[in-house]
């Protein structure tokens, strides 16, 4: 599955009701996630798996209801990932596959896999329609527990979740580099950020940051309560460093076109 985020632009709405009436109806299309319609801004915002539904289709549903809906951009926006790694207890009730089907029924999870010992659940969700606290509640009956970023004994590599990622976003709205230092004074502040940079030339904030402590919605939040506009550039992507890399990445006093060389090399997808 691929998620993507459509805008557009609603004409003929005059109260509330229709607001309502256009959101029922989207959220029941499948592979939707999400809507939000504004009445005052007329339009609506679509969360949906692009291997269902086009930005076409969704126009479509909102004009067979008397609406006149146009895309405000021709070209959906890819939407920020997360990915939680969940503990399946050995007394459970529910078999992995009755697990993984209830998970998957949920709004923002887009892909649910399971290690073959049964005991672990990598659940890749939508972090703006659902958290990991959420998801864990999916299951009634079921005890699914939030896993420490770190392999269990015996478990293969690429079952084991990276403790550092790499998220690129654009930013909009930087005039000078005074800018670029409050986004990397703010940003590299809070909690789980390892790593910022900001760069004015190319309207880019390449952050490495820690999954389990943060989440790239509330990165991209925290931009945006700055004044700045921020938008996904790439997927985040595990990043798989020593300590001792990750510790020289963190103090280098580099110029950016270096910082994003040495992330290049050095990422890899688990």
């Amino acid at each position: 599955m691929e998620a993507k985020s459509v805008a557009l632009i609603v004409e003929g709405m005059t109260c509330n009701s229709c607001v309502e009436a256009i959101e029922q109806r989207v959220r029941k299309i499948d592979g939707v996630h999400s809507v939000t319609v504004s009445l005052e801004e007329k339009s609506a915002a679509i969360i949906y798996d692009s291997q269902l539904q086009t930005p076409g289709t969704l126009q479509e549903a909102i004009n067979d209801m008397g609406f006149d809906a146009t895309l405000a951009d021709s070209t959906p926006q890819p939407v920020l990932l997360d990915t939680v790694f969940l503990s399946i207890p050995p007394e459970s009730t529910l078999t992995c596959k009755q697990i993984r089907s209830t998970l998957l029924t949920s709004k923002g999870v887009l892909d649910v896999k399971v290690s073959s010992d049964q005991k672990t659940a990598v659940v890749t969700f939508i972090s703006s329609v659902i958290n990991s606290k959420q998801i864990i509640q999916m299951v009634p009956g079921v005890d699914l527990r939030i896993l420490a970023p770190e392999a269990a004994p015996g478990e293969a590599a690429s079952w084991a979740p990276a403790s550092s990622a790499v998220l690129r976003l654009r930013v909009e709205g930087m005039t000078c580099h005074s800018c670029t230092s409050t986004i990397e004074g703010k940003i590299g502040k809070l909690q789980g950020v390892q790593r910022i940079k900001v760069s004015l030339d190319n309207q880019e904030a390449v952050i490495v940051y820690q999954p389990h402590v943060i989440t790239p919605e509330e990165i991209k939040h925290q931009i945006e309560a700055a004044g700045f506009t921020a938008s996904l550039k790439k997927q985040p992507r595990p990043l798989k460093l020593s300590a001792l890399n990750l510790e020289s990445l963190k103090n280098a006093q580099t110029k950016g076109f270096r910082f994003y060389y040495i992330l290049s090399q050095k990422r890899s997808i688990c």
